[in-house]
């Protein structure tokens, strides 16, 4: 059984890690007008977090639009 303390650490790591990877998106999207493609693409070069951690880290992309 996790002792509590870890178990908050964890969250606590989790929270940090979503809203730095958010951040990282918001500022590819707005300094690069990136499409989802492209963050997904940046995000798979600069770092090491796979599609299934951004999905339950429940960070969604701007959608794509043909603007």
């Amino acid at each position: 059984m996790k002792s509590p303390q870890s178990t908050k650490r964890a969250k606590i790591d989790t929270m940090r890690m979503k809203d730095i990877i958010a951040q990282l998106t918001d500022i590819i999207y707005f300094l690069c007008n990136a499409k989802k493609s492209n963050i997904s693409t940046i995000l798979n070069q600069f770092t090491n977090i796979t599609d299934e951690e951004l999905e339950s880290l429940n960070i969604l992309f701007p959608q794509d639009t043909d603007d």
